[in-house]
C-alpha cells in the first residue's frame, strides 16, 4: 500500500530572522507532503506511486512510518531492460545479474535499495548536500527524533540555499567579519558582492585570525567566489625565535 505523510512540523516553519549568520536548515527546504510505500506493496503499486508523484525515488516505510529503503525508477526499469538481455551466461557482469534479479522481483521489499540515507529537519542544507553527494542520491528522507518520515528533500530543494541576493550575502559577510573572534575593526572593513562574487578587504590583529576569517567567509551560503585582501598586524603563526620570512 502507499501512504501520504503530511505531519505538521515546527522545523518546517521559517526560522525567525536574526542578526546572527546561519545556514539554512533542511526543515525550511523540504517537502512535507510525501508519498511513501510499504515493503509488501507490489510492482504495480510502486509504478503507480512514482508516476503520481513525478519523483524518481520513493521512500519505503515500515508500519510505524520509519524509512527502511528507497525504491526508484531504475529499479522498476529493470523489468523492461531485462527483455533486451541475451540468454543468461556464466560470464555476465554483476550489474547484468542484478538487472535479472530485479526484473524477477514482485514485492517492493525485493526491489528497494537498502540501507537508506536519512537526514533531520534540524540539519543544515550544507550537511544534507554533503550526504547526498557522498552517497550519490537525489532524494533524502527527512526523519524526526523517532526516525519517522516527516518530509523529503531533493537536490533541487537544496539548491535554493544558494539562491540569495548580493545584498543578503554582503550583509552576512559583514556580520561574520565583525565577529569578536576575528578582531576586525569596522573602519578597516570593505565588502562588496556582485553575482555571488565577494570582494573582501579587511585588517585583523593576528595572522591566524585572518586565515580563519577567509575560511569562514568562503562557507557563507551563496558565495560563489572570494577575492580577498586581508592583512594582519602580528604574525602569530611563527614559533618563538623562528626567523621571519
Amino acid at each position: 500500500m502507499t501512504r501520504t505523510v503530511n505531519r505538521p512540523s515546527g522545523d518546517g516553519a521559517p526560522l525567525p530572522q536574526t542578526s546572527v549568520p546561519r545556514h539554512r536548515r533542511v526543515g525550511e527546504l523540504m517537502t512535507q507532503q510525501v508519498f511513501a510505500i510499504e515493503p509488501d506493496a507490489d510492482f504495480t503499486a510502486a509504478l503507480a506511486a512514482l508516476r503520481e508523484t513525478g519523483h524518481e525515488d520513493l521512500p519505503v516505510v515500515d508500519k510505524q512510518g520509519r524509512p527502511m529503503g528507497i525504491v526508484c525508477a531504475p529499479d522498476l526499469l529493470a523489468k523492461l531492460a531485462a527483455t533486451a538481455l541475451p540468454e543468461a551466461s556464466l560470464f555476465e557482469t554483476r550489474r547484468t545479474r542484478e538487472i535479472r534479479r530485479r526484473a524477477g522481483a514482485v514485492a517492493v521489499s525485493e526491489l528497494m535499495t537498502t540501507p537508506v540515507c536519512t537526514i533531520t529537519a534540524q540539519d543544515t542544507a550544507a550537511e544534507a548536500a554533503l550526504l547526498a553527494l557522498r552517497h550519490r542520491v537525489h532524494h533524502l528522507p527527512v526523519v524526526d527524533e523517532h526516525r519517522r518520515l516527516v518530509g523529503l528533500v531533493t537536490l533541487t530543494d537544496l539548491l535554493e540555499a544558494l539562491r540569495r541576493t548580493d545584498a543578503e550575502i554582503e550583509a552576512e559577510v559583514r556580520i561574520v567579519a565583525l565577529g569578536y573572534e576575528f578582531g576586525v575593526k569596522a573602519a578597516t572593513l570593505h565588502v562588496t558582492c556582485e553575482r555571488g562574487r565577494v570582494l573582501l578587504d579587511a585588517r585583523t590583529s593576528l595572522r591566524t585570525q585572518a586565515e580563519r576569517l577567509i575560511a569562514r567567509v568562503r562557507t557563507v551560503e551563496g558565495v560563489v567566489d572570494l577575492a580577498e585582501t586581508v592583512r594582519w598586524e602580528i604574525d602569530d603563526s611563527l614559533r618563538p625565535g623562528a626567523p621571519k620570512a
